[in-house]
């Protein structure tokens, strides 16, 4: 009976048991071994349900619709089970878990004493748990409350650490995102005053049928969504705050922030875009053409100011602008192997971000250098931080048998079928930029001469050399046998471009 009540409610058990774990953490503060060990337990169970889920959408083939409470929509909340909605939560669950890991007994050197500690697992926990619910919500409205959960849990975990600089960066965070928060409330007001409804598949069979008579309005909308999102997604030239709020965060908190939190915010605007605006409106005002504007100019720009970079999180964060830009314009390609390749490459993103904003946390942490040209001899002294970090860079460039070249590929395969050929150019560019900015560290890291002072580096401990060890042979595997996930990011892709 208890278990037949658990796989029926499985999505929201999914959501809510971060919140109930994180309102649990703070009476346990004391016992800081307990609070890791909750934490790493849930990110297991976690991965446990996302691929429950996953096996029950492909087992379905089919969306499936859950009524909070009984209460149908409209008038109730819904919840959307599909392919879209377990792939994202098979990413956040995949990439939760390592990060978990890699906190335990290590956390506090970068945070505090117990109690900040703690508290830092707990706004991790609330994010994890508005991220999974924005990939089930199929309600506009509890978009913005999930995504407002995101922001201030986000903004925490940037001023985790206590120092000026993280107030600043979390402070310039928090102002931004109100900004992008109040467009993307205006766009749902303005989406709501037209139709009537929040629920999204109601939204959408009554937009289709009154939007000509308001193009104004609907083109208003959209447009507070692009840019409220768009300032929410740190696409260039909206990203001035994330520079700041990557780099300065503890490592744990770069990494779920570059991996997760800001591929959450993009979902939301996929799911906008296409489950309620629809194909039809997105081709009528033009969408699709400013989205792979934008992620072109993004991946270029992004990728110019990370070669200027010479510190090491600084870098990585700017590259987090160039990869969104890949996103953005797989999403405007409006075809199935453009949209399964940015899906896959979110996937691999999310993974490769984290591994590479951990290694170079324990890489600062060991040395003390935050700069790139200080890391000389680091590949020999600490070789398995190093060899992930490596792994990851190669992953992210696009070299074949990593993930990174997949989720390229199938890009390049959607700007050639729509014979946008720009967009092929810029994937390409990208690519030979992303090595210009990474490979001078594996330079520097390999062959140069190391100090006198670097007797003392070393690889950190077990916990931590497990979550790199399996980051990075999920950046292989992704890459050698991509099909599990490919197919479940086609069938998503399917769902999106027939939904309008």
């Amino acid at each position: 009976m208890m278990t037949t009540a658990i796989s029926s409610n499985l999505p929201v058990f999914v959501v809510i048991a971060p919140f109930i774990v994180a309102f649990i953490l703070p009476t346990i503060s004391r016992r800081l071994r307990l609070v890791e060990s909750l934490t790493l337990v849930l990110s297991i169970l976690l991965v446990v349900g996302a691929g429950l889920l996953t096996h029950y959408v492909k087992a379905q083939d089919t969306a499936t619709f859950y009524s909070m409470g009984g209460w149908t929509a409209p008038w109730g909340i819904e919840l959307k089970i599909d392919s879209l909605s377990a792939f994202f939560v098979l990413v956040v669950a995949g990439v939760s878990l390592p990060v978990s890991m890699f906190s335990v007994a290590n956390l506090s050197g970068e945070v505090g004493n117990s109690y900040r500690t703690t508290r830092f697992y707990v706004l991790y926990l609330i994010l994890i748990g508005a991220l999974a619910g924005i990939a089930f919500t199929n309600d506009m409205f509890n978009v913005f409350v999930l995504i407002e959960v995101a922001t201030l849990s986000s903004c925490g975990l940037v001023s985790a650490r206590n120092e000026p600089v993280a107030a600043h960066a979390s402070f310039t965070y928090l102002i931004l995102s109100t900004l992008g928060s109040t467009l993307v409330l205006g766009g749902i007001g303005l989406i709501y005053i037209l139709t009537g409804h929040l629920n999204m598949r109601h939204v959408s069979a009554e937009l289709a049928q009154v939007w000509q008579s308001s193009p104004h309005v609907v083109w208003m909308a959209i447009s507070f969504f692009l840019v409220g999102f768009g300032v929410k997604t740190a696409i260039f030239p909206l990203h001035i705050w994330l520079p700041d709020a990557h780099s300065t965060a503890p490592s744990p908190a770069s990494a779920i922030l570059s991996g997760l939190a800001v591929k959450g915010f993009l979902l939301c605007l996929l799911k906008v875009l296409y489950n309620v605006f629809g194909h039809s409106i997105i081709f009528e005002f033009g969408i699709d053409r400013l989205l792979v504007l934008a992620g072109s100019i993004a991946i270029v720009a992004g990728s110019i100011f990370a070669i200027a970079q010479d510190e090491l999180k600084r870098r990585l964060a700017y590259s987090t602008v160039a990869q969104m830009g890949y996103l953005f314009l797989g999403l405007g390609l409006m075809n199935t192997q453009g949209l399964k390749g940015a899906l896959f490459y979110l996937a691999s993103h999310a993974i490769i971000k984290s591994a590479l904003f951990l290694t170079s946390g324990v890489i600062i942490s060991t040395t003390g250098k935050k700069n790139v040209r200080d890391l000389a001899g680091v590949g020999r002294k600490m070789p398995l931080t190093m060899a992930v970090f490596t792994i990851s860079s190669l992953g992210l460039i696009g070299i074949p048998l990593f993930s990174g070249f997949i989720g390229k590929w199938h890009l390049l395969l959607g700007g050639l079928e729509t014979g946008n050929f720009i967009s092929v150019l810029t994937i390409i560019a990208g690519s030979v930029l992303c090595a210009a900015y990474l490979l001078p560290v594996i330079r520097i890291a390999y062959f140069g001469s190391a100090p006198e002072e670097s007797k003392g580096w070393k690889d950190p401990g077990l916990p931590q050399k497990t979550s790199l060890v399996l980051l990075a042979a999920l950046i292989l595997f992704l890459g050698v046998f991509p099909d599990p996930i490919l197919e479940l990011a086609g069938s998503a892709a399917v769902n999106l471009l027939s939904s309008g």
